[in-house]
């Protein structure tokens, strides 16, 4: 029997190696011309606007060199006729850190404690929700890993898994789901000060180690028919001794007190008593069954909710779920918003077109024409091509109405890079970058018109399901 299985096995790979063969010979593709490459060579040297656009991008950055000055100033304006009330406060730093998720929804609603308790600076701790989103990340893939022990580890949802399980990346509501286990505080309480909670690739990497070692264990463990209840227990406790040298555990439980001084705008001095849950709900003023997400994903229908399979970071936490909506409507909700007096939080294709040192985000601001280099996809194809997707999380807290078309012209961002990126910190952004390049708005689900508020409620609703890879289940960062 065992020469007659060896022969089998040969042949088969004779068929293998005969169909890979084949596949080459019957290419529609040829190779290219070596003949012709000294031809179009010849015919570039003959066009005068080629070797000018060479001799330019040969001997300066290619950024600088086709910046167009002209339109920079254009669109440089500084100028907002629709705003919020409260003064801007002083932009924060997420240094070398994804967390720009956390840096948006806790600028948005420092505004409210601020505005509370008569304040003039004021930030909550990004760091206290950074680490239990990590410690509950990490669970929340054992957790995946359990789930999908039956899948093949080649398949496309186990290598997606494994890829990067504690991504300091999220989306909104992640945030939430974090926010409604474990409160906020005042970043006075828990600071940035450990190097790691600002510089996270290298722990990310010692704990994304141990996580697929952690996965293989449990998948043998699966695949024995055992019970990996005490398994995963001890691997729990693990990932928190990882996490706790690079990050002390935060001083207080949700639900336990803590004591905060402070002093206000008028140099009086107050101490609260008050749990995280507690401070969240009643300063920050934070109703989580409010927001709702929405995106512009013209891929797929307009009206249709669309949710992301397995994307999450806690376990028994809300999906990552969105109404997807023309840009039109997108608009018509940001204005809207900050006519109410409340800020946005965005997700955009960042650092897409986006010039830092003066802070303007504008889809013309290069001039790529110049040397003729012209972008002709549209905004679906460039997401299905893998070219464009949400990478990074702002504040919209201001917009230019145009009076004679009554239509937003360009938008005030808060950015979260320090005051050296941007003008002290801010952007003003184009609604022509707006449309293409804008991926998702936050809302109060009371601000959605009538019909488009009852497709998050109805039950009758059933949501387009994209699976995890897709890129509208990319985390900002």
């Amino acid at each position: 029997m065992l020469p007659l299985i060896k022969n089998i096995k040969l042949r088969k790979q004779q068929r293998m190696l005969f169909n890979l063969l084949s596949r080459k010979k019957n290419s529609t593709m040829s190779s290219i011309d070596v003949t012709k490459i000294n031809s179009w060579d010849q015919e570039f040297a003959k066009d005068m606007n080629h070797q000018l656009a060479t001799t330019v991008l040969k001997n300066f950055n290619v950024t600088d060199a086709l910046l167009d000055k002209s339109r920079l100033l254009q669109e440089d304006q500084r100028i907002f006729n629709t705003a919020i009330s409260a003064e801007p406060l002083p932009v924060t730093n997420q240094r070398s850190s994804g967390r720009c998720w956390l840096f948006a929804s806790t600028n948005q609603l420092r505004l409210n404690v601020a505005e509370e308790l008569n304040l003039k600076e004021f930030e909550l701790s990004q760091a206290y929700l950074f680490f239990y989103d990590k410690l509950e990340k990490a669970n929340y893939f054992l957790d995946q890993i359990i789930d999908t022990a039956d899948e093949e580890v080649e398949s496309r949802l186990v290598q997606n898994l494994l890829s990067a399980p504690t991504n300091d990346g999220g989306q909104y509501s992640m945030f939430l789901n974090i926010v409604k286990k474990y409160g906020l505080i005042p970043k006075d309480i828990y600071n940035d000060l450990p190097y790691s909670t600002t510089a996270s690739r290298t722990w990310n990497e010692l704990l994304t180690t141990k996580l697929r070692e952690f996965a293989e264990a449990l998948r043998d463990t699966k695949a024995k028919g055992k019970d990996v209840s005490k398994l995963v227990q001890s691997m729990q406790k693990e990932i928190l001794r990882l996490m706790t040298l690079f990050m002390d555990l935060p001083p207080v439980k949700p639900n336990e007190k803590f004591t905060w001084s402070y002093q206000d705008k008028d140099k009086k001095i107050h101490t609260l008593q008050v749990t995280p849950l507690e401070f969240a709900q009643k300063y920050a003023k934070l109703d989580a069954s409010k927001p709702v997400s929405l995106i512009n994903d013209p891929r797929h229908p307009y009206g249709k909710l669309i949710k992301i399979d397995r994307l999450g970071n806690v376990i028994g936490g809300d999906d990552v779920v969105y109404l997807n909506v023309d840009n039109d409507v997108l608009t018509e909700l940001v204005v809207k918003r900050l006519k109410n007096d409340k800020t946005v939080f965005f997700g955009s294709h960042t650092p897409k077109f986006m010039e830092k040192k003066f802070g303007v985000m504008d889809v013309q601001l290069w001039n790529y024409p110049a040397i003729d280099y012209k972008l002709k996809q549209q905004k679906a194809s460039r997401i299905r091509y893998n070219e464009s997707l949400m990478t990074h999380a702002m504040l919209i807290s201001a917009c230019h109405i145009d009076e004679s078309t009554n239509e937003p012209v360009r938008y005030r961002v808060e950015n979260s890079w320090g005051k050296e990126s941007g003008k002290d910190g801010f952007y003003v952004m184009t609604q022509e970058y707006f449309k293409e390049y804008c991926f998702q708005i936050v809302v109060d689900i009371d601000e959605l018109p009538e019909d488009l508020a009852a497709k998050f409620t109805s039950e009758e609703e059933e949501p387009i399901i994209l699976p995890i890879w897709d890129p509208m289940g990319a985390l900002a960062d």
